[in-house]
């Protein structure tokens, strides 16, 4: 189960990466606005990483421990 959330999280790094080469190659606007688009796209990576995340793991341990009833109910 560990490997599974190295692996996105790795796929989340790799995403950023792609990103970042992606403005820094592809979308030459300056210094100032690559650094700001990279900057966002960085972001946006980071804060859906941890969205992801806190859900992932906000399965293994529930706030709400689910009451099971039984057939007859």
């Amino acid at each position: 189960m560990a490997a599974g959330f190295l692996l996105t999280t790795l796929y989340f790094a790799l995403a950023s990466l792609v990103g970042t080469l992606g403005i820094k190659l592809g979308y030459d606007r300056g210094t100032s606005a690559n650094k700001l688009h990279m900057l966002l796209v960085n972001t946006a990576v980071i804060c859906c990483y941890l969205m992801w995340a806190i859900v992932w793991m906000a399965q293994w341990q529930p706030l709400i421990v689910p009451i099971l009833k039984a057939e007859g109910e």
